[in-house]
Parts: C-alpha cells; structure tokens; sequence
C-alpha cells in the first residue's frame, strides 16, 4: 500500500471514529436537525469526507434518502468507505462535482505542505488550474494536482436519479455556488428546498466571476429568510448579511412554504410568528 493510500486509510478510521463518538462536527451541524426529518430527500454537494451526509442519514432514517457528490478521488475515497463502515444503506455516494450543466471539469487539488493531498479545499473552473481559497488566504506556496471530475446539474440529477423533490440541500462547493444555482433553478424554484449553503466571497469573485450578494440575492428573490451563526459561533441568528470578515461562512436558507413541516425547534418557531 502506497504512503497517500495509508494516509487515506488512517484519515478515514479516524473520522470513523469522531462520527461515532459524536466529536469535532462543524458548528452549524447540530442546526440540521432543526431542518431535516425522517422520509426527507436530501443532496449533499460538495460532500469531502461526508460527515454531514452522515448526520442527514440518521435523521432521515429509512424511509429517507441523501445523494452526496464529491469531485476529488482522495476525498471520495475516504467518503464512500466510511459509508460502508457506517452501514449508510439511505447515502448514495457520486464521484462529480456540481456546476450548471452536464460535462467534465478540473478539479485543482491542493498538496499541502506536509506532502499529502487536502481533502477540503479542491476548486473546481473552467478554467483548469487555479488557486484554492486556501492558497489565497494563506500565501503558502501549496502545489496543485489537477484531476478531470464529472460534473452534474442539480436539474440534471433529479431527472438521472428519479428523484420526485429535494427537501435539503448541504451545498459546500469551493465558490461554485453560483453554478449549482444555474444548473438548479428548475427545481430550486419548484420545491423551495432547505438549505444549508458554504458561500465564497473571494472565489465567487476571483473564479467565477460573481459574488455572495448575488447568491443571497437570488434566494431572497425567492422570499428565503436566512440564518447563520454569530460571531464565535454560539448563536444562530437571523440576518441576510453577508459576513464581511470571513473568507467563507455557513448560511441557513429557508422558505416560509417549508415552515409549518419543519422539525420541532427554533427554526419553526420563528415561523409561527
């Protein structure tokens, strides 16, 4: 076994071991089960070593199904063993990334400095190589691998996939959101799915060519309300703000339609007012 496949292998007995012990999940994760419930359909885009997907298995139970798409080979790697190790019979695990149309991309991978691949920092342009948001916050000298990835519309999938709605969306695309918002107008528009969405500034800006207003824009158009954690993630908040002093920060999307089938919590409430 390689030095990368030993690598792969020991990050994923020790993610196995954080889900079971119920350690180190992102601050907004807890919230989830304030959005999704048993039977839901859920996608998760961007899914890295699928800890979230993780946890949307065990609130939508059986009956529930979660599609995750994650472009990089590494990640996917460890992503779809952990699901066999976790018995996730509800997740179904795609190795492409989310864009507005079907087709091939590169994905720039970065190799961190201690040698090995990073899991949560691939960008996926039309362009082929480019820097990371990690590259760029940081300075570092970080090399890239560039990797050709499949890419999926959310339009497209739901039709590939036979999938009747969506209910959750968990979108972490590196500054591609605006892509995923192309490519899934049709249906974002026709369920007014939940959403728990990772927005880029500088990559929206610096890759895309558009910016986090744009996709706040789009969903207040569609008459969201949006929460997100306050300053040292304590509390979550209503605002449709844009935080100007993170280079990228989770944000809850919900729409009124959703609020009265919601699970029991702080999210239905604020729709009971």
């Amino acid at each position: 076994m390689s030095v990368e496949a030993l690598r792969n292998f020991a990050t994923s007995l020790r993610i196995y071991q954080r889900n079971l012990q119920g350690r180190k999940f992102e601050p907004e994760a807890p919230y989830m089960d304030f959005v999704v419930k048993p039977g839901d359909i859920c996608l998760h885009f961007g899914g890295s070593d699928g800890r979230h997907s993780y946890l949307m298995s065990k609130r939508v139970g059986p009956t529930g199904k979660v599609h995750v798409y994650e472009p990089s080979n590494y990640s996917y790697a460890i992503m779809s063993r952990l699901i066999r190790w976790h018995g996730l019979k509800n997740v179904t695990p795609h190795n492409a990334a989310i864009g507005d149309h079907e087709g091939e991309m590169l994905l720039s991978v970065p190799r961190k400095m201690s040698g090995h691949l990073g899991r949560a920092y691939g960008v996926v342009t039309s362009r082929g190589r480019t820097a990371s948001d990690e590259k760029l916050a940081t300075g570092n000298t970080t090399e890239f691998i560039d990797q050709p990835t499949a890419v999926v519309s959310l339009d497209g999938l739901m039709k590939a996939e036979g999938l009747p709605r969506v209910d959750f969306i968990r979108c972490d695309v590196e500054g591609a959101e605006i892509r995923f918002l192309e490519g899934g107008k049709s249906t974002l528009e026709r369920d007014l799915p939940s959403i728990l969405i990772e927005i880029h500034p500088f990559s929206l800006q610096r890759n895309f060519g558009s910016s986090a207003e744009a996709v706040r824009d789009y969903f207040l158009g569609l008459g969201y309300r949006i929460w997100q954690l306050n300053d040292d993630d304590t509390k979550m908040i209503e605002s449709a703000q844009i935080d100007p002093k993170r280079r990228w920060k989770d944000y809850f999307l919900i729409h009124p339609k959703r609020g009265s089938d919601l699970p029991e919590g702080m999210f239905r409430d604020a729709f009971r007012g």
